[in-house]
């Protein structure tokens, strides 16, 4: 959505956003603000709704609240708009197609009209007529030179229109499915991507995928603050499109865990590239873009699975999970493997 809030109606919108959020069991985090932004904003009805329910049943909102509530009425609402921007290109085509057909009528009644004064041209006494044919020929073309000035203006219009539509809609999608601190895939351009490159084909055989989550991450959070916390998320990012390659894919699935799936690659390979991972972040001394201050040892834990032959997305995704949280339990910044299947 595009916000038209003026700087001071943003400032103001700000404090009393703050005070709606400071009654709440959530965190103060992006999508907690954006619900009560657009609450408080007047822009979202269905959202104010559902959030005035709430606050009239006195039971303050949790993490999980805001994720259902952020979802049913923000996300899906960029769903929409994909939808109506789709829609009103497909009105354009017919519309252009109609004007294209109009158009050709009359180029063919022209055409029909020129061979019906060519066959008076040769007939006797054809120069008797010529004036007049003449005159109908000149004003029949300024009718066509009309009608091609105007058949013109409407296509440059509704090209102008479409492109602007194009842009609109690539936008949309690419805001639905990436996530917007990182850029990397989010976990439902994860899955729209993992099953378009399998269409058709053996599920993810041969694929392995790595588990990926920052250590003690709330730690962070807790002792720099959560713009900190986001300069960490953002690093990471960084190191995976920096370390993956091909047809290779790396998402943020949520929170302080990533995801990355590698085709036709065995569980040894991504052991290794889980590894340069994690020794890359460690030995990387992030400064704080606010202060002349250095977060150091920041850590990975790394969970690796192989689908050998044949295994669904869900079924990796939890594969490497376990192996993610063995890694945790062995005492972190470190790679675990499972064990490939046949």
């Amino acid at each position: 959505m595009d916000y038209q809030q003026s700087r001071e109606q943003s400032a103001e919108l700000l404090r009393i956003v703050v005070g709606l959020m400071g009654k709440q069991e959530a965190g103060f985090h992006p999508a907690s603000y954006a619900l009560w932004y657009e609450h408080a904003a007047g822009v979202n009805p269905s959202l104010s709704r559902a959030l005035e329910q709430r606050i009239s049943s006195t039971e303050p909102l949790t993490d999980s609240d805001v994720r259902n509530l952020y979802s049913r009425h923000i996300v899906s609402r960029d769903r929409e708009t994909i939808e109506r921007v789709e829609q009103r290109l497909a009105e354009l085509l017919q519309e252009t197609s109609d004007v294209v057909s109009s158009g050709g009528v009359q180029f063919m009644q022209f055409g029909a009209s020129l061979e019906g004064h060519a066959t008076q041209l040769q007939r006797p006494n054809a120069l008797d007529t010529l004036q007049h044919i003449v005159e109908e020929l000149l004003a029949e073309t300024q009718r066509m030179r009309v009608t091609n000035l105007t058949l013109t203006r409407q296509l440059d219009t509704s090209a102008r229109e479409v492109t602007t539509l194009t842009q609109r809609l690539e936008r949309a999608q690419v805001e639905a499915l990436n996530d917007p601190l990182t850029r990397l895939l989010n976990r439902r351009g994860f899955e729209e991507v993992v099953a378009k490159l399998y269409d058709g084909s053996a599920p993810l055989a041969g694929a392995s995928l790595l588990m990926v989550d920052i250590d003690e991450f709330k730690s962070i959070n807790d002792t720099y603050g959560h713009l900190v916390g986001d300069q960490v998320l953002r690093a990471v990012a960084q190191i995976l499109r920096a370390r993956i390659k091909g047809a290779d894919i790396a998402s943020r699935l949520g929170g302080d865990e990533f995801a990355i799936l590698l085709p036709d690659t065995n569980l040894t390979g991504a052991a290794a590239l889980a590894e340069q991972i994690r020794t890359t972040l460690l030995q990387r001394r992030l400064r704080l873009v606010d202060r002349n201050q250095y977060v150091e040892n920041l850590t990975l834990s790394i969970g690796v699975a192989s689908a050998g032959k044949e295994a669904s997305l869900e079924w990796l995704l939890q594969r490497a999970d376990a192996a993610l949280y063995a890694a945790k339990r062995s005492g972190r910044n470190r790679v675990s493997t499972g064990d490939p299947t046949s």
